[in-house]
């Protein structure tokens, strides 16, 4: 007594556009990604079209592609904020650098002042003070300039972070 058992018949739906199996119940290509009408089945050698596979609804409209001009417009509008970045970079090492520099020459100059005055301790430290307090007071003015430099940068960063944003995900707005 021997038992067989039932041979299934295998079949295979290929899509019409790209000719790849589709998974059996799928409604779209898993390569192509098309929706299309009709598949052809494949039984062993023979081909027979199946039962028609629905397209896209209408609830999930497809999102079209990038607009080419919106795109270039954006990415002219990053080169300018790097080139505002850079410019902006450069004032801050220039206000620092003016800042250092003041300050370097007021202690050179109240050093000085210090070793070259002769007179007692007190009076050598008085004639030290003057130009340390007067011209190092004055290299404090750079510090607003930094502040705003640095602000103005941290602004250009953000700027230049959303405009790169827009152009990544331009296709989904």
């Amino acid at each position: 007594m021997s038992q067989t058992s039932p041979r299934t018949a295998l079949h295979a739906i290929l899509c019409p556009t790209c000719a790849s199996v589709l998974e059996p119940g799928s409604k779209f290509c898993g390569t192509c990604g098309s929706a299309s009408t009709a598949g052809v089945i494949r039984q062993g050698g023979a081909q027979a079209l199946a039962k028609p596979i629905p397209t896209v609804p209408t609830f999930a409209p497809v999102a079209p592609g990038p607009v080419p001009g919106a795109v270039s417009e954006l990415k002219d509008e990053a080169g300018r904020l790097i080139v505002l970045l850079v410019r902006e970079r450069l004032f801050l090492y220039m206000h620092w650098l003016i800042f250092l520099g003041l300050n370097l020459f007021g202690f050179m100059l109240a050093v000085k002042c210090y070793n070259g005055y002769i007179g007692d301790e007190l009076t050598k430290l008085m004639m030290a003070c003057t130009p340390l307090l007067y011209i190092n007071c004055t290299a404090l003015v750079c510090i607003v300039p930094i502040r705003g430099t640095r602000r103005e940068i941290a602004r250009l960063k953000e700027r230049l972070n959303y405009v790169k944003f827009q152009i990544e995900y331009s296709h989904l707005f």
